[in-house]
């Protein structure tokens, strides 16, 4: 019973730590998926937000470049690829806030401030080529100073709206771990909870099952005990030519205690018998009180002559008892009735049986001794 139950509780343990585990994993694998997801599509969008921001610097220094060098080819194939780059990136730009589906109203002022500009772009790009042709730069660098003007604002608006509903999705993540955490911290007390119960109502029902099957005076068995494990013997050994002594033990002139010195000193003086015998019966034998001031001891693999060994050293040592002992000044003797037989040739009826007739022919002969079945020692 005691390793069944160790068994249990180490199944129930480690189903917590197995559940506390599995937890811990699904809530730490979902966020860092929603992490992940959010900040792959924020990552995205900022980086075709602020790679366009660089193109502004570009072309602000080109600009001022080309109002030195007007005739400097070099520089209006710069600002040509970039008036053909800029469109590219407004549209990764625009499809990147639909995606992330932010609401129209908050980035519309910007993107139309972008789209604007892509409708600019391509009279700049014919004006590159009149500069080319000899023209005079000045107009153009004016109005493509002012496109410049009206990116860089947009971009800078776009950057401020990004930053916010990042910090928005990290504020929202955090909560999210947090709420995680208490539904995991609570998900495990109450499977804590739950094994804690299981567990403490598997001890109380060890415990009833001990008590049904022990004196609660002695602790020792009691007789429902001593007939289950009697009969398990005989049903387990049917066919084995093992021996099997049993010896009933009864209290001489017990009554006469109690009548005495009353009840409590003679649960005393049975308990006190009941200690020497679990001192000196075998670790394999079996003691039980079978009621009032009948015990019995059951000898599993025991021939005749080593059942009355310890019979004999039970009587003797109880014979024995002191007065402190024993709580009142008397002597105490017991009277023994032992019984052997084979496993497959007696009943436990048959052998208990036996086992008090050699009891009533010790109560008969003036007690204090053991009595065998159709013989005396």
């Amino acid at each position: 019973m005691k390793n069944y139950n160790q068994k249990l509780q180490r199944r129930l343990w480690l189903g917590l730590t197995l559940l506390a585990g599995f937890f811990a994993i699904t809530a730490g694998l979902y966020l860092y998926h929603a992490r992940q997801h959010l900040g792959s599509n924020y990552t995205a969008l900022v980086a075709d937000v602020i790679r366009p921001q660089l193109h502004t610097a570009i072309m602000h220094t080109t600009l001022n470049d080309l109002s030195e060098r007007p005739q400097d080819a070099q520089l209006i194939d710069r600002l040509d690829n970039l008036f053909w780059r800029i469109p590219q990136h407004i549209h990764g730009v625009e499809f990147g806030l639909r995606k992330a589906k932010f609401l129209p109203t908050d980035y519309h002022v910007p993107l139309d401030q972008l789209l604007r500009i892509e409708e600019e772009l391509p009279i700049l790009r014919q004006s590159l080529e009149d500069i080319l042709a000899g023209a005079s730069p000045n107009n153009f660098i004016q109005q493509a100073l002012a496109v410049e003007n009206d990116l860089a604002q947009a971009y800078s608006s776009l950057s401020e709206l990004l930053h916010s509903e990042a910090a928005k999705q990290r504020l929202v993540l955090d909560r999210l771990a947090a709420g995680t955490a208490i539904l995991v911290l609570f998900t495990l007390l109450l499977s804590g909870g739950l094994i804690f119960s299981l567990i403490r109502l598997n001890h109380q029902h060890n415990r009833v099952i001990k008590l049904s099957l022990t004196d609660e005076l002695t602790g020792l068995y009691n007789r429902r005990y001593m007939l289950n494990t009697t009969e398990n013997l005989f049903k387990e050994n049917n066919h084995c030519k093992s021996l099997l002594s049993m010896a009933l033990l009864d209290l001489d002139y017990f009554k006469r205690i109690n009548d005495q010195f009353g009840h409590p000193i003679g649960d005393r003086v049975l308990k006190g018998c009941a200690d020497i015998l679990r001192r000196e019966v075998r670790g394999s034998d079996i003691v039980a009180r079978l009621g009032g001031e009948e015990f019995c001891i059951l000898m599993p693999n025991t021939d005749t002559h080593s059942a009355l060994e310890v019979t004999e050293r039970v009587r003797s040592r109880i014979a024995s008892m002191t007065q402190h002992e024993l709580g009142v000044p008397i002597s105490i003797t017991v009277s023994l009735g032992l019984a052997t037989a084979l496993y497959h040739q007696t009943s436990f009826d048959e052998l208990y049986s036996l086992a008090d007739k050699a009891l009533y022919q010790a109560k008969s002969h003036g007690r204090n001794c053991i009595k065998l079945a159709n013989k005396s020692f």
